[in-house]
């Protein structure tokens, strides 16, 4: 069985400094293996993965992930190792190109993401710092859909992760970058067993990576046609992009990702803000803090 972990949804960003410490603890004693924040035009991630790792003891905190637009490669190195060597073992540094809409927003210009994680992967072996250096770096995880970048993860990096992607993926990942290569695989998951509720939610959350073409590619190798993805997305293509139902449903979604050849699997818990809803409009997307929980119980015993 995979490691299980948490994603920290765009909408933690709004959460107060106190409001977020309080989280990452209540996740913590619960027992996740690790929360991984989103770089989500709110706190800058590193940053708030400081703040979270100051405020426990065990929890791993990934930025899940960084864009590689936010800092050039020397100030990555820098923060590499200086949450390395400040919280030992407990930093995992998720990093991407992220893609051309969320770059224009940044006021960046968009380079493919082979070439400009190629360079800025190597920029960042070269960077020589003048501070102590820590006993263990911490890993950097690429994020990785395409073939190239897998390839440049085994390369460069010391783990890959994907986001909103089919088990298939992660099974030729798994082909792609050997047996004891680290694959994480963040996934959204609705912590209800009614369908119409679980896959509305789910279709709300996904519409923006659905709509992209890069994600269309991905899902149309995996056997999934145009009409999977219009429409709001189909009943098969949103069923494999989430987890959902009672807790067996969601451990028996976990376990097909860890058979596809995840190490980790990442969950992405979301709901509906019922006080936000509104005629005519889709559901607004939040955390789903307290599902968590109940959902504690899937997780393997100490």
């Amino acid at each position: 069985m995979p490691a299980i972990g948490l994603t920290l949804d765009r909408t933690t960003h709004m959460l107060s400094a106190q409001e977020l410490a309080d989280l990452v603890l209540k996740i913590e004693r619960l027992g996740f293996d690790s929360v991984w924040l989103l770089d989500s035009f709110g706190r800058d991630p590193y940053m708030a993965c400081a703040y979270m790792l100051s405020k426990t003891s065990t929890l791993k905190v990934a930025t899940g992930v960084a864009t590689a637009y936010s800092r050039d490669a020397m100030g990555a190195q820098q923060t590499r190792e200086a949450l390395s060597e400040f919280y030992p073992g407990r930093f995992l540094m998720g990093i991407g190109a992220s893609n051309p809409i969320v770059i224009a927003k940044r006021k960046g210009e968009w380079v493919a993401p082979l070439p400009k994680m190629t360079s800025y992967l190597e920029d960042m072996a070269e960077v020589r710092l003048i501070s102590p250096q820590p006993e263990q770096l911490a890993p950097v995880i690429l994020a990785a859909h395409a073939p190239g970048l897998q390839k440049l993860a085994v390369k460069h990096a010391q783990g890959m992760v994907t986001w909103m992607m089919p088990a298939p993926v992660i099974a030729e990942a798994r082909e792609r970058v050997g047996p004891n290569f680290s694959i994480t695989a963040q996934i959204l998951c609705v912590l209800s067993s009614d369908a119409h509720v679980a896959r509305t939610v789910a279709r709300a959350y996904l519409a923006m990576y659905i709509a992209l073409p890069y994600y269309q590619a991905a899902f149309a190798k995996c056997g999934f046609e145009e009409a999977d993805w219009t429409n709001g997305g189909s009943d098969a293509l949103i069923d494999a992009l989430t987890a959902w139902g009672d807790n067996a449903a969601i451990l028996a979604r976990v376990d097909a990702f860890g058979r596809a050849g995840a190490d980790r699997v990442v969950l992405n818990v979301v709901r509906e803000d019922e006080t936000q809803r509104a005629e005519g409009k889709p559901p607004v997307i939040i955390g789903d803090w307290v599902g968590i929980e109940g959902l504690a119980a899937i997780l393997p015993k100490a």
